[in-house]
């Protein structure tokens, strides 16, 4: 991480505005022309310099206090560098486009100790990062208003529009869909797409032969007959938002056997309610008052393993680096609250560590070594097909079940996973990767890949 080009910028009041003065260390790093004028860039910001050479030891770029100002460099800084043809590069300059409030000691919310937590590793490893909503670009200037963490306090200042943006803001509506089109046709790179649904995620996941065998039976709801089918099938099952994250308005049903009689049950502020009904008319409207409508799938229940009558599966993380190729950053087992119907940390969950957990269930290690292979497998199989056929994707939580027979299931992926898990295990050096790698991976997506 430590091993791309870097340099020390510097103001030098008495430099033209029009010109830069350039290590020989960085001059040769960078294998620059000095024939000709070159680009200073920072973001969606560049000016046009002459460049003197220097014998000053180090590595060193010198800027004339109004260009530095100009290009919102904080000084002196060390920063990455790069030259993409023959223009010097600066940061990259990562923005993290999120929701805002007018708590300045929590400016983000729930996100705030994250996104502080990616700020400082950009810090460390020379690049430029803040916070941002995205009401705060100024499009005509080529900046942003945004939040940076220092000195124990957050401050707003303003930035170039990044050359990478890392999406972690809530919902999407057509204005911010816009919003990112805007950006990316100034050539904004992004981190992850918008939203990928849940039917798109099975359904392409469902075509490939090596992965399908690891996809629950899935319906999308178009009327109450696909509900009825996979309960007469199953017996259990479970109905998902297209579009919900964080085990949000899922709803369970289970038919009683020999019976007329339906259970239900559902979350509402992470606490479990549950119902029964007689018939199936009456099951749908409740259905109906539940779903609220909203578009859902319906899907077969797996029996999962559960861990003191607690609802248990496997959260992979897996992300890309400035290689740009996919890597399994970490996994744990999440370990749902008593009574409820999903694994959410969010929802008051536990955490243990994943081989605990196999040690527990499957006593045979050539059976836990299968599992752990498998999983590991469908996790990178999962990445890879959703951005091969849907989008660019960076990072993904995979969540994975495994049923009482040591079967494998894919239950879901999410594209602003959540890296509590790792906290809870006391896994620090992995939850620090799974902040640095998307840093990295900005790197790669901005050409910021060469290293010493």
């Amino acid at each position: 991480m430590d091993n791309f080009y870097s340099a020390v910028v510097i103001k030098n009041s008495r430099l033209p505005i029009s010109t830069v003065q350039i290590s020989q260390e960085v001059y040769r790093d960078l294998n620059l022309n000095d024939s000709e004028p070159i680009s200073i860039i920072a973001g969606r910001l560049g000016y046009r310099q002459r460049i003197i050479i220097t014998n000053k030891a180090g590595r060193i770029i010198e800027l004339n206090p109004t260009i530095q100002r100009k290009m919102h460099f904080i000084v002196p800084r060390k920063y990455a560098i790069a030259n993409i043809n023959n223009s010097v590069h600066i940061g990259p300059v990562v923005g993290i486009m999120a929701e805002t409030n007018s708590d300045m000691n929590r400016p983000f919310g729930a996100q705030t100790n994250f996104i502080r937590e990616v700020i400082a590793a950009s810090r460390d490893i020379g690049g430029i990062c803040f916070g941002f909503n995205p009401d705060n670009i100024s499009y005509h200037n080529g900046t942003v208003l945004g939040y940076i963490y220092t000195n124990g306090v957050w401050k707003r200042r303003t930035f170039p529009i990044p050359d990478v943006i890392y999406p972690r803001e809530g919902g999407y509506s057509a204005r911010s869909l816009q919003i990112r089109k805007r950006l990316e046709d100034m050539g904004c790179k992004f981190i992850n797409p918008p939203l990928i649904g849940k039917w798109q995620t099975y359904k392409t996941l469902s075509r490939n032969l090596s992965i399908d065998q690891y996809i629950p039976d899935t319906r999308r709801v178009v009327n109450y007959h696909e509900i009825e089918h996979l309960l007469t099938k199953y017996g259990a099952v479970y109905l998902k938002p297209i579009t919900g994250s964080q085990g949000k308005n899922i709803i369970k049903v289970s038919r009683v056997r020999n019976t007329k009689m339906y259970k239900y049950q559902y979350q509402v502020k992470y606490q479990t309610r549950e119902g029964s009904i007689q018939g199936l008319n009456n099951l749908r409207y409740v259905l109906k008052r539940l779903m609220n409508n909203r578009s859902y799938i319906v899907q077969q229940r797996i029996n999962l393993l559960r861990v003191g009558g607690k609802i248990a599966d496997v959260r992979v993380l897996v992300q890309k680096d400035n290689t740009g190729q996919w890597s399994i950053t970490g996994k744990a087992c999440r370990i749902g609250k008593r009574g409820s119907i999903t694994s959410n940390i969010s929802g008051g969950g536990s955490a243990e560590k994943l081989p605990v957990i196999l040690s527990r269930y499957f006593p045979d290690p050539l059976t836990r070594d299968r599992i752990v292979g498998e999983i590991n497998y469908l996790a990178i199989a999962t990445a890879q097909e959703l951005e091969d056929n849907i989008a660019d994707i960076g990072e993904l939580g995979i969540d994975i079940g495994i049923d009482s027979n040591g079967k494998i299931w894919f239950i879901e992926a999410n594209l602003k996973p959540a890296r509590q898990v790792f906290v809870m295990l006391g896994e620090k050096s992995t939850r620090r990767m799974s902040v640095v790698k998307p840093l990295l991976y900005a790197r790669y997506l901005a050409n910021f890949s060469q290293e010493e």
